[in-house]
């Protein structure tokens, strides 16, 4: 677990970075589970609205919306597959991903092929990667 500006992220995952995305992913067996950061929850606020759109998913192609207070914006998908599972407790009780983020999974995808979904340029993985990127994004919201 590292912390940066406050907010923590969980080494044990990656994370999604391509157009703004803040995706978690987390892969059980030849199942990759995805999530909203905690820097997403944090600057979106209380979420009010869920929802996922798609079957067939596309990395980069939009899945599904979510809703605050603040704004409406769009779920993207980290990689290539089929969602075989959304959380439906997440989508009922969209605040819940606010309150714990890294428990609180949107969908389970089961990718194309697992070795190239997790090889792109736009997942990272290791501290310092994640620790720039999230240090970078703060920068960019003070400079708007």
């Amino acid at each position: 677990m590292i912390e940066v500006s406050g907010m923590k992220f969980p080494l044990d995952r990656k994370y999604y970075t391509k157009n703004g995305a803040h995706i978690w992913l987390s892969v059980e067996d030849d199942i990759v589970k995805i999530g909203m950061d905690a820097f997403a929850t944090e600057m979106t606020g209380l979420l009010t609205f869920l929802t996922i759109t798609k079957k067939e998913v596309k990395s980069g192609d939009a899945i599904g919306s979510f809703e605050s207070a603040k704004f409406v914006s769009r779920l993207f998908s980290p990689i290539d597959g089929e969602i075989v599972a959304i959380n439906e407790m997440a989508m009922k009780n969209p605040r819940m991903v606010n309150e714990k983020p890294y428990d609180s999974w949107l969908v389970a995808i089961k990718p194309d092929n697992i070795e190239n979904a997790l090889n792109s340029e736009h997942i990272l993985g290791t501290e310092e990667e994640i620790s720039s990127w999230i240090s970078q994004e703060m920068k960019r919201l003070e400079e708007e």
